[in-house]
């Protein structure tokens, strides 16, 4: 690997976004994340989760050649989400921030939402 490759899948400033749209009256109960990350190829990948908070939903991933591409796409589906009424989850967008790891699959009880791994105690 490349030393830039190398520096690029290390930096800590991928962005992530959880959002959640909640409607008691029509039953509604969704969740959806987006969040970038680096590819062993040095392309970006875009990761898009979605589903019923509480289930597992669904997970779907885009390859994109450079980040300023993913970047463009992250942030267009992320305005398409809040237009149609979904909201910052901010408690769980904070963690995804703060540059911790994610889970692959969803852990027993997480309800459907990704949630940052937790770090080993020192």
């Amino acid at each position: 690997m490349r030393m830039a490759a190398a520096q690029h899948a290390l930096t800590n400033d991928w962005p992530a976004m959880i959002l959640r749209r909640v409607d008691p009256s029509r039953n509604m109960s969704r969740f959806w994340s987006a969040r970038l990350q680096p590819s062993l190829f040095e392309e970006v990948l875009l990761v898009r989760a979605w589903g019923r908070i509480g289930a597992r939903g669904q997970e779907r991933s885009y390859w994109f050649a450079t980040r300023q591409a993913a970047l463009a796409a992250f942030e267009k589906i992320t305005a398409a989400k809040c237009r149609r009424g979904y909201a910052a989850d901010a408690e769980h967008t904070a963690g995804a921030l703060a540059g911790r790891g994610w889970a692959l699959k969803y852990p027993p009880g997480s309800h459907g939402v990704e949630r940052p791994r937790e770090a080993a105690p020192a």
